[in-house]
């Protein structure tokens, strides 16, 4: 018997690291924290021609980003063909396995025939009586060849009780015999998976629903190599937006890559996982990770596949970054903003853009005026509909100078609340124009404690370039 609980996830390296594996790998590493157990990381490489060291690293890294921590590997499949191959010879030696030298022609022409007769499509077992001389002779010969799993006759029905589903059964005359090795020495996934699960003593395999039709094909070679079969659990996975298949690129970011770079905070995204896959413990939203290791219910996981959905993760990464202090949030957007060209700077603009952000690179549109001299648009300006804004401006900066230094922000707006009045100009109106003038937005933080960390020498000398540039506007 297994001693303990030990799952694993088993990503292939030929893309990043994707929503959908991230989301499983959630859920496995909880079951394992929350039974005390161990969570195993497998990489399956065995596809070279696809594998690329820079997707694992990218997976590796991204895992590491989520606080998703493996006990033991990671793992490679390519290190363990030695494995596959003794765990196939076994079975051909104890006649559990057999040698098969069919063309793919002959496949195709089986596979057209049980068409036209319109019988299920498996191979027809045509080297299943091949004798020790005529397989030795093939392969005296080098005839190509794969090796294939001998389902053994009368088998019947494949049941397994999934742990969300219940009793789940398959035909084991429409799996056929399935091929486990291909000549060259590497495995098929089902045979390398249920290997692997044996020598890692997995006790557990937790998976997305699509590996549902999987399940049975390796309970028959963990079957045929005597070993202990796990548990298995299977869940929906997430669906596009409009519920029309699982996660794809067709509509979405799908990479845990492009959501990091796009401000989410790797908080966020693993309590939007279980949002959508699990229900929590008194229908909260807000959940840490330490707190899903705590309560976490494999047996709670949700049944219907729930839909991505964009504004709801914004609005849960807001409402993170609102939990921060100023402290916390300046030390994320400084690691954030790898290239920025003042960090320091940010801790003092932090405190005036926390509400108003959902993700991290909210920050660079909304302050960028801090850091670089604004463009201004003749069109922004048009919708102050302030008649004489060059002479405007010129009382703006005369007021501006003659105000004491280091400017203050509640006398700042006192001060122009009053101008405006003098002027007979709307407070808004006159307001939106200093903004305009200091940042050539007319969306910014609040406007004069923005101009007290922009400081009085910048800020003149703003309103003095667009004063010079009015003329060329007002033709």
């Amino acid at each position: 018997m297994q001693a303990g609980v030990r799952v694993r996830m088993a990503p292939s390296p030929t893309g990043n690291l994707h929503l959908g594996t991230a989301y499983t790998t959630l859920f496995n590493y909880l079951y394992a924290r929350r039974m005390g157990g161990s969570f195993i990381l497998r990489i399956e490489d065995t596809d070279q021609a696809r594998s690329n060291p820079e997707f694992e690293k990218n997976i590796i890294e991204g895992l590491k980003w989520l606080g998703l921590n493996w006990d033991e590997g990671p793992f490679h499949q390519i290190d363990r063909l030695p494995s596959y191959k003794s765990a196939s010879e076994r079975l051909i030696k104890s006649g559990k396995a057999y040698y098969c030298f069919c063309t793919s022609a002959e496949l195709e022409v089986e596979k057209k025939k049980q068409q036209e007769g319109k019988r299920p499509i498996v191979y027809s077992g045509k080297c299943r009586s091949l004798t020790n001389q005529e397989v030795a002779k093939k392969l005296a010969e080098n005839v190509k060849f794969v090796v294939r799993l001998r389902v053994p006759e009368g088998r019947g029905v494949v049941k397994f009780n999934d742990l969300l589903h219940g009793e789940i059964s398959f035909d084991s005359n429409l799996l056929g015999d399935m091929v486990i090795m291909r000549g060259s020495g590497v495995p098929l996934y089902n045979f390398a998976v249920v290997v692997d699960d044996i020598d890692m003593n997995i006790s557990h395999v937790l998976r997305g629903d699509d590996h549902i039709s999987n399940t049975p094909k390796q309970i028959l070679i963990f079957e045929a190599l005597d070993a202990d079969i796990p548990k298995f659990a299977h869940w929906p996975m997430i669906l596009n937006p409009d519920r029309i298949g699982k996660l794809s690129k067709r509509a979405n970011a799908t990479s845990i890559e492009d959501f990091r770079k796009d401000g989410f905070l790797p908080e966020t995204i693993l309590n939007y996982f279980s949002l959508l896959g699990w229900t929590m413990p008194d229908d909260q939203e807000i959940i840490s990770l330490q707190e899903m290791e705590e309560t976490f219910d494999l047996s709670k996981m949700r049944l219907s596949g729930a839909a991505f959905n964009m504004e709801k993760l914004e609005w849960l990464n807001g409402e993170y970054i609102r939990k921060f202090t100023d402290d916390e949030l300046t030390q994320r957007l400084q690691e954030y903003l790898v290239d920025h060209p003042d960090k320091q700077a940010i801790a003092q603009i932090v405190p005036l853009i926390k509400e108003r952000i959902k993700k991290l690179s909210d920050f660079i549109p909304l302050t960028d005026f801090f850091f670089e001299k604004p463009e201004y648009d003749f069109e922004i300006l048009k919708k102050l509909k302030i008649e004489n804004i060059r002479d405007v401006l010129i009382e703006i900066k005369n007021k501006m100078e003659s105000l004491p230094k280091p400017w203050s922000a509640k006398l700042f707006e006192q001060t122009f609340r009053d101008l405006a009045e003098e002027l007979s100009l709307p407070v808004v109106s006159c307001f939106q124009l200093i903004r305009i003038a200091v940042s050539g937005k007319l969306v910014t933080p609040p406007l004069f404690e923005s101009i007290e960390i922009l400081g009085n020498i910048k800020t003149l000398e703003r309103i003095n370039d667009l004063i010079l540039r009015f003329d060329s506007f007002d033709k």
